[in-house]
């Protein structure tokens, strides 16, 4: 009899790990996809404020080191009228979701901080956003109030290179 009961609780400590391992842990959100024309609209929805559009990917390095200080970057700047759109160049798929949502939180505490982009042809993309721009990033493009583009950043950005970045694009900072 003893050893029954051996068995059969041993049986149930097997059932509830088991059933432990297919139970999901709590679902970090999925990034968002946007495609180029809602991106487009997007910008143009930001008439009126200066719009750091920052191109980067969970792939590449200094992106990932850079985006505390991107995110940390946005919600000061917002104050001074400058908002800063972050988009990754993820693989548009469930999976590439999942991990831009999982870095994201990480990084800057908001998985849906920055959409993927969902493109057909990426080299229509680039020569649309910046005839000049490779593709290269971690990159950043800085539009006027008026939606122009001023300014093109390659590589990694620390403050300085973001406070050149939008330098008389904004009023100055009042004492």
């Amino acid at each position: 009899m003893r050893r029954l009961w051996l068995v059969l609780g041993l049986c149930g400590l097997l059932s509830d790990a088991h059933a432990g391992a297919r139970a999901a842990p709590a679902q970090v959100p999925l990034a968002p996809f946007i495609t180029p024309a809602q991106l487009k609209a997007t910008l143009a929805s930001h008439k009126g404020r200066v719009v750091v559009l920052h191109l980067w990917a969970t792939w590449c390095e200094p992106c990932l080191k850079e985006l505390p200080l991107l995110a940390k970057l946005a919600r000061e700047a917002s104050s001074r009228g400058i908002d800063v759109l972050a988009v990754s160049l993820d693989d548009p798929t469930e999976r590439g979701a999942v991990l831009v949502g999982r870095v994201l939180l990480a990084k800057t505490g908001n998985p849906q901080w920055s959409p993927i982009l969902k493109v057909d042809r990426s080299e229509d993309f680039v020569a649309d956003l910046d005839p000049g721009w490779e593709g290269e990033i971690p990159a950043f493009f800085a539009y006027d109030r008026e939606g122009h583009l001023r300014r093109t950043l390659i590589g990694n950005i620390s403050r300085g290179d973001f406070e050149r970045l939008v330098r008389d694009l904004v009023p100055p900072e009042k004492p």
